[in-house]
């Protein structure tokens, strides 16, 4: 929607030029508009685009502990058809009222916000203990949907026409729908393709581990558990700088750096790339760790947020010090979110080593508080640039 929603709204007269391109003397590129040119002023398109979490986070809280009673798999692929109908209901509802847009977009949030608890889930019944490192990195998929969504939706809207960059995405979640439920299940012993010699190993590694029978998750003891709190204070920090590099790095490539919108967004998803190689790489190493018995559990998960939270906080901090030089900019954004990578073996697989019989309610739980960010983070860094603003014109 952040790259649509250019191409869906009528071009506004007077645009600003960019800081570090008005210093340089460079004419601006004048960007293309295709599509409707619906007359959306700033305030529409924030509802619009925040829309998705309204429903995100509030549904992130239950998440889990549903994911945890009708399974992962029901949750997962459920969550995906209805989010298929309710992307391609965009079209007709942009085109008929931008309330509807905004109803269609809370209802895909509400779905979205089901899914990552019951990947917690399905990697807690799959993964055996000593690979869950490569089991979470799995989870940097989404950053791959980001590395692709962005340039895609560019072209197709380009080609086609802005409505069918919601009929392709549409199309492409049919076809994971039905791949996953030919070769998915909710756990090894429920499979209809696994070998025995695989489900045992899997089972056998989760002796005394893993409970099958449902129950009531335990809400008293997660919240009087000082490591759950110390989780879900690192989940926070972690999310507040990916929402703030998914929401404000093409935004600040554009109107600061002075890039266009093609050359902004294939810059941006380079940074969430990276963070997709390296979450990879982290849980493969975290992985070594553990087998070889080099280093404690404890050990890793401490350890490696010098990697998934301060170094990435630092190279945020230092590209306030940059000016105009977009070169060490786009290093220090890759840099950051490329050792953000590392969270897949810290705030994300924690909540495996707490409880996994109930790592879904704890990742719901952890995704509910973090989530706020989304709303939080836009806000802080709004306030930020309006002090700078006044400060420079004194």
């Amino acid at each position: 929607m952040a790259i649509s929603i250019v191409a869906m709204v009528q071009p506004k007269k007077g645009k600003p030029i960019p800081e570090c391109v008005k210093r340089s003397n460079v004419t601006p590129p004048v960007q293309e508009i295709f599509g409707e040119g619906y007359d959306w002023d700033e305030l529409v398109q924030s509802y619009i685009l925040g829309s998705y979490f309204w429903g995100y986070v509030p549904s992130s809280l239950p998440g889990g502990a549903i994911a945890e009673w009708v399974g992962p798999f029901h949750t997962i692929f459920w969550a995906h058809v209805i989010t298929g109908l309710m992307n391609a209901s965009c079209v007709w509802a942009a085109k008929t009222h931008y309330v509807l847009l905004i109803g269609a977009r809370f209802i895909i949030g509400l779905c979205g916000g089901l899914v990552y608890p019951a990947c917690q889930i399905l990697i807690a019944n799959w993964a055996p203990p000593s690979e869950k490192g490569k089991f979470v990195g799995a989870l940097m998929g989404n950053t791959l949907g980001t590395c692709v969504t962005w340039p895609l939706v560019g072209v197709i809207t380009e080609l086609l026409g802005w409505e069918w960059g919601f009929y392709v995405l549409s199309i492409q979640m049919a076809v994971f729908c039905i791949i996953f439920w030919i070769v998915a299940a909710d756990s090894p012993d429920k499979h209809r393709w696994i070998s025995d010699e695989e489900k045992n190993y899997i089972l056998d590694s989760h002796a005394g581990s893993i409970n099958r029978r449902k129950g009531m998750p335990p809400y008293r003891q997660i919240f009087c558990s000082c490591p759950f709190w110390i989780l879900t204070i690192a989940h926070f920090g972690n999310l507040w700088g990916l929402y703030f590099q998914i929401q404000g790095v093409p935004k600040y490539l554009s109107e600061v750096v002075g890039f266009d919108l093609k050359r902004s967004g294939g810059l941006g998803a380079l940074p969430h790339l990276m963070r997709l190689f390296f979450g990879m790489g982290f849980g493969a190493i975290a992985d070594f760790l553990k087998q070889k018995g080099i280093v404690s559990n404890k050990f890793i998960r401490k350890f490696f947020t010098i990697f998934s939270h301060i170094l990435p906080g630092l190279a945020l901090i230092s590209i306030g010090f940059m000016g105009c030089s977009w070169i060490p900019i786009v290093v220090m954004l890759i840099l950051s979110m490329a050792l953000n990578g590392a969270a897949v073996v810290t705030n994300l697989q924690n909540p495996q080593d707490l409880a996994p019989n109930f790592a879904g309610t704890i990742f719901g739980i952890i995704s509910f508080i973090g989530g706020n960010t989304g709303f939080i983070a836009p806000v802080v860094t709004a306030a930020f640039i309006r002090e700078y603003v006044s400060l420079a014109l004194q």
